[in-house]
């Protein structure tokens, strides 16, 4: 796992990956919502199993249900709080984007017939 960590990005990259489930609460810093087979966008590489984010104003505003596809901007950093179900975790998501039939995200996928 360590030659690993070593070949990822160091830099704010993009992921995409599948809402498993979302827990709203009254108090907005307990909401969260847990993201699962998350994956390099560029490469598909599998990074973790699933992490937990805060259910922040950007998820809210994409009205996600549980199995929706996603993609996000985070950055990478070693996990010393055990918030991820790897030994890194991703910090700070950004330019949330939910994928569908009626939404797009910031790289649409171009399907040809070749």
């Amino acid at each position: 796992m360590e030659d690993n960590l070593q070949n990822l990005p160091k830099i704010r990259t993009r992921f995409r990956g599948i809402v498993e489930s979302i827990s709203i609460d009254p108090n907005p810093e307990k909401a969260r919502i847990l993201i699962k087979d998350i994956k390099l966008l560029v490469s598909g590489r599998k990074v973790i199993y699933a992490q937990d984010f805060y259910y922040s104003y950007r998820f809210r505003k994409q009205n996600l249900k549980q199995g929706d596809p996603v993609e996000f901007d985070a950055r990478i950093r070693p996990d010393k709080r055990g918030v991820s179900s790897g030994k890194i975790r991703l910090n700070y998501p950004t330019k949330i984007y939910k994928q569908g039939p009626d939404q797009a995200g910031l790289f649409p996928e171009v399907r040809s017939n070749i």
